[in-house]
């Protein structure tokens, strides 16, 4: 054994997994949860768009779950602004370049809106909310999936790693996610609170149906067991307290469209968008 693996062993991500298995038995991957929610509107004749699509549906490991929701569904179209990211995309087949800002699509398109892990990219959110309810038929469903300001290892993102070099950032962002730098993107967390996307999303005409706070699947902090550990402890008491629930990582809601809510769709098209639009 050498030096990386007993320091993984003892120290690093080797035994942190081992800690997660013993103190969080019961869970279950945030993605994953994500996927069967969604699950739960998709049928033969649904159409469906998600926005801010990447280069994959959910996470890491769930390619089986992806690949069922893209086959039920009547049709899937993904949108995203990352022109590398649509190339190497690994289920959806129908991609076009655009912003969320200005959906590159006729009004009532579609009977299914999703976001995952996007709001909180999202430089107008009221504007993108505006054009997502614009894309929806009256009754459509909007799913979102964003980090939650109120966790404290969200709240660190949003400010502590603002004063950081970039490079430092993302080479600790490697350690613990294993994500490249061309995965990482620009954030500005202004919908990523329950009352603020309610805020937002009411006034555009969207109905909560659905709400739920998620665990992590694993600490940020995994290549350090000590710290991890503390971690962990939060993530339980996270799971077993109604109080502490709100302070979990992502939050996760569905919202029905119901355009009588709302005067007008607010955020129409502009004619002079000057948008590149093109399907990969």
């Amino acid at each position: 054994m050498n030096l990386r693996q007993l320091w993984s062993n003892i120290f690093g991500k080797r035994m942190t997994y081992r800690l997660v298995r013993l103190l969080l038995p019961d869970l279950v991957w945030n993605q994953e949860i994500y996927g069967s929610v969604v699950r739960r509107y998709v049928n033969e004749k649904t159409k469906w768009l998600d926005v801010g699509c990447g280069w994959r549906m959910l996470g890491e490991d769930l390619e089986p779950m992806e690949e069922d929701l893209v086959t039920s569904a009547a049709t899937v179209v993904g949108c995203d602004m990352d022109f590398h990211s649509l190339r190497k995309h690994r289920n959806i087949r129908k991609l076009v370049l655009g912003s969320a800002q200005a959906l590159p699509f006729q009004e009532r398109s579609f009977d299914l809106v999703t976001c995952n892990m996007v709001v909180e990219h999202l430089s107008d959110p009221g504007q993108s909310f505006a054009q997502m309810a614009r894309m929806l038929s009256p009754g459509g469903r909007l799913i979102l999936h964003t980090p939650n300001l109120w966790n404290y290892a969200v709240f660190m993102n949003h400010t502590i790693a603002r004063l950081v070099p970039r490079k430092f950032l993302l080479r600790l962002i490697k350690l613990a996610d294993n994500r490249g730098e061309d995965d990482v993107f620009i954030t500005f967390y202004r919908a990523n609170t329950t009352r603020r996307l309610l805020e937002i999303c009411g006034k555009r005409g969207f109905q909560e149906e659905f709400r739920r706070i998620l665990i992590p699947p694993q600490p940020f902090f995994n290549f350090f067991a000590p710290l991890a550990f503390l971690q962990i402890l939060f993530m339980r008491l996270c799971m077993s307290s109604h109080y502490f629930r709100r302070f979990g990582s992502t939050i996760l809601m569905v919202f029905k469209y119901s355009p009588a809510h709302t005067g007008s769709f607010g955020g129409a098209l502009p004619a002079d968008a000057g948008l590149q639009t093109t399907t990969v």
